[in-house]
């Protein structure tokens, strides 16, 4: 039985694009009067956050709803009558709302993923081109980084920020991650339908999206191994800018991860699985050292509720200063194919990893729809 697809994620909206081993929560069919390969899809998804123990940044209980409003337009070159193997992907994005963790919690690994500054922004717009069958494929523009690296599909279920592009990277690097992705120019390679190899160049510093040498680039490649009831992924990465830490000047920065989805039992319509995302840099140069994701993943827990998800998993950003584990229980409710209703409870443990810092529960409930 193959690894089940993660269910309408706000952040999935894409055609299928061949991508070996990623998820494809694709927009319904257009209607028949629809422009031939034109399809216009979006989401919305509200969330209301609290935190039940005083925060590291405020002591204050303080409830918080934040929201995020999404639309793209995905035209295929193929479909419209123009040539085959074509993509252009453009996704616009309204942000809204205050900040649980940086005004709050203070917890490092970012409780929920769709936190960011208010603003109104293109957040992706790229072009990709596939070549035989599906093969070989080229990319080019403003892209995710979690689109195609670093993807675990099982840990996707989950809110906190950490379960999608490890903090070893996003808190020590500037990367090409929501809110605001940087160019890219990527390739990928699959030689059979069970193996890939893909690599990327990230512009150093996404936040300015332009190209100079003072902000370096970030290059990246992963190869991975694609079996019917698992997914194991293997990366690198470099960061050419050069890099003050602790009172010394490095001439780049780097790192490494690896991760695996792995189903572990089926029965009736219950799949169960568990994932693992380790992931590593240089301590001298950075200040989150390792990180270290896992987790169970439970479809259809429950009688007649086939399209529901429970998971649970803990997320360890490893620091100078100390230890920053959290601990996430959620579960998602598919009310219809494209409306969902998603509680999160989060345990963290030494938020910030200050030493001593007492924990912080913190509560999340979210709803989707997808339209």
């Amino acid at each position: 039985m193959a690894i089940p697809a993660k269910p309408l994620p706000w952040r999935a909206w894409l055609t299928g694009l061949g991508m070996a081993g990623a998820l494809c929560a694709c927009p319904s069919p257009a209607p028949a009067d629809a422009v031939p390969g034109v399809t216009l899809a979006g989401s919305y998804i509200g969330e209301l956050g609290r935190n039940y123990d005083p925060g590291q940044v405020s002591p204050r209980l303080k409830t918080i709803y934040h929201d995020v409003l999404d639309l793209s337009l995905t035209v295929d070159s193929g479909e419209a009558g123009l040539w085959p193997g074509g993509t252009l992907y453009i996704e616009g994005m309204r942000i809204h709302g205050d900040q649980p963790s940086r005004f709050v919690i203070g917890d490092l690994q970012v409780a929920s993923n769709i936190e960011a500054p208010t603003q109104t922004l293109i957040e992706e717009a790229w072009y990709e081109q596939r070549f035989l069958d599906g093969r070989l494929s080229l990319l080019a523009g403003l892209r995710d980084l979690n689109r195609d690296f670093y993807v675990s599909e099982y840990a996707g279920l989950f809110l906190n920020s950490s379960f999608g592009n490890g903090p070893e990277i996003s808190a020590n690097v500037p990367a090409s991650v929501y809110p605001k992705p940087g160019w890219t120019a990527r390739i990928r390679i699959r030689p059979t339908s069970q193996w890939y190899v893909q690599a990327a160049d990230f512009d150093g510093d996404p936040q300015t999206r332009t190209l100079s040498a003072r902000e370096g680039q970030m290059w990246i490649a992963e190869t991975g191994l694609v079996l019917p009831t698992a997914r194991y992924k293997l990366g690198a990465w470099l960061h050419t800018a050069t890099k003050a830490y602790n009172g010394r000047t490095f001439a780049n920065d780097y790192g490494g991860y690896v991760l695996a989805d792995q189903q572990l039992a089926a029965f009736g319509a219950t799949r169960i699985g568990a994932f693992v995302q380790y992931g590593w840099v240089p301590p001298a140069r950075n200040e989150v050292t390792r990180y270290l994701g896992l987790g169970l993943h439970v479809t259809g827990p429950l009688p007649a509720r086939a399209e529901d998800v429970l998971g649970l998993a803990l997320a360890q950003a490893v620091m100078h200063t100390g230890t920053e584990n959290t601990i996430e229980l959620t579960y998602r409710a598919s009310v219809t194919p494209s409306v969902s209703v998603q509680p999160s409870f989060q345990w963290i443990a030494h938020p910030g990893g200050v030493p001593g810092a007492s924990p912080v529960r913190v509560g999340l409930l979210r709803f989707e729809l997808g339209f």
